[in-house]
């Protein structure tokens, strides 16, 4: 059974990543015009790259409640990574192609050198040999969200192998393999980033794999403790997470990056999940409410990435407590209203069951947008760029001009060519892939060899 209340996680994990690159190319735009202006985007802005760790996180309690029932063989085994592998590579390589294409046009008009940025100083064949096929290597693939996905095939590459064996044995696997990456971190062999196999296999960031596929063995398990409250205080401790943390800050990007935002969104996944099987989704309102409310505020403080510590731990603790407040406020008045007024109480569920469908919709579309968006904001970068150059639209399109009319542009025409690319996408070329290739599926490994296969 798909779980919307996870898609809507999905929704919200592409969202923040998309606005956290929104701001690179505003930051770029700025700076390509020779002028010099604080971001319009800040805030939790600055760590929008969280939601690579809820992806990572929900992809591992994806992995085990997707084959819960599963009888372990090879034939299961490689059936679930022949899905798994045609979810990733065929959009990917769609886009990857793309961009390239455009990395060749924007050369040949003469707009800059790109091509030995990505290269990073490697030879360009194996560069784009590793790129297509998500192989590990120095520099980032094209496009460069797709060191995510090194990953994702890394974890698919994994629980492959674990599948091999009776699913009674999958809690301890998951503890021999967190008690792996931690020894490597403890005998110095981590690396910031996945550049080889060795870094790839002993990378940190596999814990939030590993903390997903536990919550899977939980949810299976029926295991349903507090539920809404701990999707309460998950939103509030990634909220806090999202305000506080420094993005240039090193250790991030190994056990820091677990502890702030891969244990939260652990719960957040948790909570979701438990929420939606025990039909408990009304839960989601205060915490939606207070998920808002704590975004606004962190938002409206505006600090800069490099704010000095008391700054961004002012502004966190502000964060958190107003987020409180507004779930506790929400409780409170859905309480009293339960209680006064049912009947009108009721009347608003069409617009929160709106709401919940459009973010899972949203969730969809989110491979979709998380590969096209990156395309979509440099093309939007240009275009301001372009007419920025002309005096009488500058105040609209020339990023850094005098006032936020320029800034609020940007990002709205970023966001909305962004989710209707994603949509497209999804409908015409994702959706006729994973119809296409789960036909395929069904020839190849659900048949029944007895019966006559027809066409």
């Amino acid at each position: 059974m798909k779980l919307q209340s996870i898609q809507i996680l999905r929704g919200i994990a592409a969202l923040l990543v998309v606005v956290y690159h929104i701001r690179a190319q505003e930051v770029l735009a700025i700076g390509g015009n020779g002028l010099s202006e604080m971001p319009f985007l800040n805030g939790f802005v600055n760590n929008g790259f969280a939601g690579v760790d809820l992806f990572f996180v929900i992809s591992g309690f994806i992995m085990v409640y997707v084959t819960d029932g599963v009888r372990p063989g090879l034939k299961s085994s490689l059936d679930f990574l022949f899905a798994r592998a045609t979810r990733i590579y065929p959009l990917w390589w769609f886009f990857s192609a793309l961009m390239i294409t455009m990395m060749i046009a924007y050369n040949l008009l003469g707009f800059g050198a790109n091509w030995e940025r990505a290269l990073q100083g490697q030879p360009m064949v194996p560069y784009l040999f590793k790129s297509f096929f998500l192989i590990p290597q120095y520099a980032f693939p094209l496009p460069a969200v797709g060191w995510t996905l090194v990953h994702e095939m890394y974890f698919y590459a994994a629980f492959t192998l674990i599948l091999l064996a009776p699913r009674r044995f999958l809690l301890w696997i998951l503890l021999v393999w967190g008690l792996v990456i931690a020894g490597g971190a403890m005998v110095g062999m981590s690396k910031p980033l996945a550049i080889d196999y060795a870094s790839l296999v002993l990378s940190p960031m596999t814990m939030e794999f590993i903390l997903g596929a536990v919550v899977g063995v939980a949810v299976g398990s029926g295991v349903a403790w507090r539920s809404g409250l701990m999707t309460l205080f998950a939103i509030l401790w990634l909220a806090g997470s999202l305000t506080f943390h420094r993005p240039d800050d090193l250790a991030l990007i190994t056990w820091n990056r677990i502890i702030e935002f891969g244990l939260p969104c652990t719960l957040l996944v948790y909570g979701f999940a438990t929420l939606e099987l025990s039909k408990r989704q009304a839960w989601l309102v205060p915490a939606g409410i207070g998920a808002l409310t704590a975004a606004m505020i962190s938002f409206l403080y505006g600090l800069p990435a490099d704010s000095p510590f008391d700054q961004r731990a002012g502004a966190a603790i502000v964060t958190v407590l107003v987020g409180a407040v507004a779930m506790m406020a929400s409780l409170w008045f859905g309480w009293l209203g339960g209680q006064s007024m049912p009947n009108r109480l009721r009347r608003t569920t069409p617009y929160f069951e709106a709401c919940y469908k459009g973010l899972a919709r949203l969730g969809d579309w989110s491979f979709s947008l998380y590969l096209c968006h990156v395309i979509l904001l440099t093309l939007t970068r240009l275009a301001f760029g372009f007419l920025g150059d002309i005096p009488a639209l500058a105040p609209i399109f020339q990023l850094g001009h005098k006032g936020p009319l320029d800034n609020i542009a940007l990002v709205m025409v970023c966001l909305a060519a962004s989710i209707i690319a994603a949509g497209l996408s999804y409908r015409l070329i994702e959706r006729p892939m994973i119809i296409g290739f789960s036909g395929l599926r069904e020839r190849l490994f659900h048949s029944d060899p007895t019966k006559p296969q027809v066409g």
